[in-house]
């Protein structure tokens, strides 16, 4: 079980970190559904790594990440909805 929770928590890492790449490298806005998706998905696989481990204090810095990133997503479809609807 440890083992497939430390694979959980690196991959979460690793979502957090390449989104962030992708977004500095000019690849992806910072508002795009990938950049905010990658936020989300890593943040909840951090924050089932951390809960493994007892590390709550990181648990509450990660669900306001994942909180801000499901923000964010909501704000795309938001903005997606706002514009097929003046298309039509």
């Amino acid at each position: 079980m440890e083992t497939i929770l430390n694979v959980v928590g690196i991959t979460g890492v690793g979502l957090l970190l390449f989104g962030f790449y992708r977004v500095n490298s000019g690849r992806w806005g910072n508002k795009s559904f990938w950049y905010e998706f990658d936020n989300l998905l890593g943040a909840v696989c951090i924050i089932v790594y951390q809960l493994y481990y007892h590390a709550y204090v990181t648990v509450v810095a990660n669900a306001i990440w994942g909180g801000i990133a499901l923000w964010g997503l909501l704000m795309f479809f938001r903005r997606l909805h706002h514009r097929s609807r003046k298309a039509h």
